[in-house]
């Protein structure tokens, strides 16, 4: 139910804890459950309410590094989509923060270029080492097209800027 529906689970998730205690499988299941909901509110933009889904998966297991992983990553978001410079910057710690938990994901180096670009997009150093850092870690097909694509961009405009000012 976990995998096909966790939804439905989720409704039920309070009378599961009640009926069960501590259950290891139970609290597993909902962990699941709150991780693949927060995932789709990922997905769609929606970085509060996948924050609070990975934060109950965090209360039912606290060492579920992918609930922390997911938490620090839709946080930083939220951060960026304001796009108040100081919590851009805190957006970019809890980025850091992400690699350090899944040390082979290229994606906290991908949103971490993206802030630096919000940030003001002519500290081309910075935002290019952070595609080039993303690009040489795993990334799913869909996601490193985007990167290339951005890096590529990136690149011309540092190209354009410096041949501006020569």
């Amino acid at each position: 139910m976990s995998i096909e529906n966790p939804e439905s689970l989720l409704l039920i998730q309070d009378s599961l804890i009640l009926a069960h205690g501590n259950d290891e499988n139970v609290l597993s299941a909902l962990a699941f459950a709150n991780n693949s909901v927060a995932k789709k509110y990922m997905n769609k933009g929606d970085y509060k309410l996948a924050a609070d889904h990975f934060s109950r998966s965090l209360k039912l297991i606290e060492t579920n590094t992918e609930s922390k992983y997911g938490l620090l990553l839709a946080e930083g978001r939220a951060l960026v989509k304001k796009g108040n410079k100081n919590g851009i910057w805190d957006a970019i710690e809890k980025y850091s923060k992400a690699s350090d938990l899944f040390p082979s994901s290229g994606e906290p180096f991908y949103l971490t270029a993206l802030a630096y670009t919000k940030l003001g997009d002519t500290d081309f150093d910075l935002i290019l080492e952070s595609y080039e850092k993303s690009i040489s870690l795993n990334l799913n097909d869909q996601l490193r097209d985007e990167v290339l694509k951005k890096y590529q961009d990136a690149k011309k405009r540092k190209t354009k800027l410096d041949l501006f000012w020569k």
